[in-house]
């Protein structure tokens, strides 16, 4: 495999391996000290388009086929397969813990010492004030959603850059 898809796969999957495991940790009781959602989510769009323009330009020029996709994956060496599948896993399970721990409230700002949310139940739409406690809970939803799903979305990305490596390799000489 050549280098270049090396580094793209080493890349994709060293930043998903990061924003899965950090996704995991606020499942941990307790505050971890991250920053906002919204600036986790703008370092991972800003990391997210350009390795997926990369792997995307990467696997047309190889030309491959899908139907040979599955094949050239299962040509790569058992251990990256295995951790390739475990980070696709992982991050699918995050993504989706990340998905069914959402409330109706999202994290909005904190004036004056007391902590806001803003409510999206149907019937109920508003700024509403609430408890220190639920708006650190509320933080870290936010910021277990603004990981997971690119986390995720780079796994993907990290196996499509292997695939692509695979089938770029030239043929052996016939004997």
């Amino acid at each position: 495999m050549r280098t270049r898809f090396k580094v793209l796969a080493a890349l994709t999957g060293g930043l998903s391996a990061l924003m899965v495991l950090t996704a995991a940790l606020t499942l941990l009781p307790g505050r971890l000290p991250l920053p906002s959602s919204g600036i986790l989510m703008g370092i991972a769009f800003a990391a997210l388009f350009p390795l997926g323009a990369w792997t995307v330009v990467e696997g047309i020029r190889t030309g491959t086929e899908r139907r040979h996709q599955w094949l050239a994956f299962r040509c790569l060496p058992g251990r990256v397969r295995l951790v390739v599948g475990a980070l696709v896993v992982a991050a699918a399970v995050n993504a989706y813990a990340a998905a069914t721990t959402e409330s109706s409230r999202q994290t909005l700002d904190v004036r004056e010492g007391r902590y806001y949310a803003f409510e999206t139940s149907p019937g109920r739409r508003g700024t509403v004030e609430v408890s220190r406690q639920e708006y650190a809970e509320l933080t870290e939803t936010d910021q277990r959603g603004s990981l997971a799903v690119p986390g995720a979305i780079l796994a993907v990305l990290t196996a499509l850059a292997l695939v692509s490596g695979e089938t770029a390799r030239p043929a052996p000489l016939p004997r």
